[in-house]
């Protein structure tokens, strides 16, 4: 279910002032770093999901990885575009690895709304290191909320729906997110390095 915000006419939103131009263009851009866990939170939703073969194999491999080796390393590259579509368009290079070897590359595109919170996403993702498997294109929903220092992404991921909470830290440097559906959960914490 969506989260609300505080129900204001697009036009009486100056842009400097909308949540999704801040988190994207001011906050967003730029590259970060950080370190990614995952988890199965419960087995028995996982196996009764119908969630296909593929994508219980995917999940199961992410796991194996992140339990044998510790936590994945996590890079992500935002480019603001504020002159393309109706109210701007970003583009995020997201990129999980485990030494050296990808196990999630995600090339996002998000159309921002003029009424500064809604944004529209539009994702090609890859999991493995083998550029030809495993490949999907999705689009789903995201709002950004509180003045561009918290988000929330309706993610269809894994063949599940997902549900990840990004929040902005005070010094607008680091970000941490939560992701959640009926049987796993990860968990980013990033930061701004350029």
């Amino acid at each position: 279910m969506k989260e609300t915000n505080e129900s204001v006419s697009d036009l009486q939103i100056p842009v400097e002032m909308r949540a999704n131009i801040i988190y994207y263009f001011h906050i967003g851009a730029g590259e970060w770093m950080g370190i990614f866990r995952f988890a199965i939170t419960s087995w028995s939703s996982f196996w009764s999901d119908r969630i296909g073969l593929k994508n219980h194999i995917l999940a199961l491999g992410m796991l194996i990885v992140i339990k044998l080796f510790g936590v994945g390393r996590i890079s992500s590259r935002i480019e603001g575009f504020p002159e393309r579509g109706e109210a701007g368009v970003a583009t995020n290079i997201v990129r999980i690895t485990k030494f050296g070897m990808t196990l999630y590359l995600l090339k996002e595109q998000y159309i921002l709304h003029p009424n500064g919170r809604d944004v529209w996403v539009r994702s090609n993702e890859r999991f493995g290191p083998i550029p030809f498997l495993f490949n999907n294109q999705k689009e789903h929903p995201a709002e950004i909320l509180d003045s561009g220092m918290r988000s929330v992404y309706y993610i269809p991921l894994l063949g599940a729906e997902w549900t990840a909470r990004y929040t902005v830290r005070d010094d607008r440097n680091h970000i941490e997110s939560h992701m959640t559906c009926t049987w796993g959960e990860a968990q980013e914490i990033i930061q701004w390095t350029v």
